[in-house]
């Protein structure tokens, strides 16, 4: 059985992706869960305190799953495919929680989802560095900044499924695994200097 925080964390994260921010507040989920003032405050005192444990645990999931398909193989071409379908199937999977995710959060939840998203950040982050380190040792790119490389990587990915999860594009991205994958490839060989 779920603890209280778990229930309380659930139960915010169906009512953001529904109502949005904006909209949302603690007093709905205290209501909805039927639990006293007290209790959700000592659980969360503030409502981005509990937005922000929302997002890092969204994120923190997401990157659960990219870094496992990421150290999945050796290979840089089929990790960079298994990370490219990873996420498109993770957002296919959580439409509505990857909306939320890739909306602009305001300053204060932010501030409140650093210290959560630090350790998990830097493993995420870990393995795509190695993943393209490993592709440069490969030949598969130039040796490039992490920003670089992530960019041209999950570039075109990344903004079909922010299109996707706002009803702007019909297509689940989960059909588009191949041409996207094809896309980021070629995008990182176009780093290669001829010589």
């Amino acid at each position: 059985m779920p603890t209280t925080r778990q229930r309380i964390l659930d139960e915010a994260t169906d009512q953001l992706v529904a109502k949005g921010y904006t909209a949302f507040t603690i007093a709905g989920v205290r209501d909805a869960l039927e639990l006293s003032s007290g209790s959700m405050f000592h659980a969360f005192p503030s409502k981005p305190a509990l937005v922000g444990e929302v997002f890092v645990q969204g994120m923190r999931d997401y990157q659960d799953v990219a870094i496992a398909a990421i150290t999945a193989t050796a290979e840089p071409s089929r990790a960079i495919d298994a990370w490219i379908d990873a996420h498109l199937s993770w957002v296919g999977e959580h439409r509505e929680l990857a909306r939320f995710l890739f909306a602009t959060q305001p300053d204060e939840v932010i501030a409140v989802s650093a210290g959560g998203l630090a350790d998990a950040n830097a493993a995420f982050y870990k393995a795509v560095d190695d993943l393209l380190a490993a592709a440069a040792d490969a030949a598969l790119m130039a040796p490039l900044p992490l920003a670089v490389g992530y960019s041209l990587v999950m570039g075109p990915a990344q903004e079909y499924c922010r299109r996707w999860t706002r009803a702007d594009v019909d297509a689940d991205p989960r059909t588009l695994a191949g041409p996207l994958s094809r896309a980021a490839l070629a995008a990182l060989r176009s780093t290669r200097t001829e010589e």
